[in-house]
């Protein structure tokens, strides 16, 4: 009898979820980062895209095809959250679930952390901060212009992958996977490498890089 509600409970869920409009809806929110010192972006399953914006204020832009709920901000203690609201029919809406945008701006020197667990993330013309992703299952993509800023990366099954616009970013490597393939494109010096494991240097070592995986391959270029 349980089986059977859980069931009809899908069944139901699915079919809302087709019912929706399926229109494309772009919803904005802005927030000023006076006095931020730390901005977390709660990204669930969702896909999430950061990145530096000329503008004075932090900028959410939150594309879904549904009438689902929006992006929370909340401003306290010097740090900014980012929270998307949960509903489940988003799961069943095949092919047109939700993607946020995070612009911050140039002036925030910061730290980012963004925790999820199937969403994709993607951050483009990094520069300055201290990032600190978590995942499970979703990819991390990361494009650095600089290289000024600690950088810890965790996933489960997702694959990690960061670039470089530097030849010889200035940073202190360390890399544990237990069954991932690394690729590391980087002249490093002190390198050391095992099936589970790298450690090396590029530049000066100014700056902490750390990924880790299970399963996820890691690639740097």
């Amino acid at each position: 009898m349980l089986k059977k509600s859980v069931l009809n409970l899908l069944l139901a869920l699915i079919v809302l979820a087709g019912c929706s409009s399926g229109e494309k809806e772009v919803s904005v929110n802005k927030e000023s980062i006076e006095d931020v010192e730390e901005i977390i972006i709660n990204f669930a399953s969702t896909d999430v895209n950061f990145l530096p914006s000329g503008k004075s204020e932090l900028e959410t832009y939150l594309t879904a095809y549904d009438k689902g709920p929006g992006v929370v901000l909340d401003k306290s203690s010097k740090r900014l959250s980012i929270d998307l609201g949960n509903d489940i029919r988003r799961l069943f809406n095949f092919g047109k679930k939700p993607t946020l945008e995070v612009k911050i701006p140039h002036q925030f020197k910061g730290k980012i952390i963004l925790d999820g667990s199937s969403g994709n993330v993607s951050g483009k013309d990094l520069v300055q901060n201290n990032i600190d992703v978590r995942s499970s299952s979703g990819n991390i993509e990361l494009h650095f212009k600089e290289l000024n800023g600690d950088v810890e990366l965790s996933t489960t099954s997702g694959n990690a992958s960061v670039t470089f616009d530097e030849e010889q970013p200035n940073l202190e490597l360390e890399i544990g996977t237990n069954s991932g393939r690394q690729s590391i494109n980087l002249s490093l010096s002190k390198k050391s490498q095992t099936k589970k494991g790298l450690k090396g240097s590029s530049g000066n070592g100014e700056n902490k890089m750390t990924i880790e995986t299970k399963s996820g391959n890691v690639n740097l270029n």
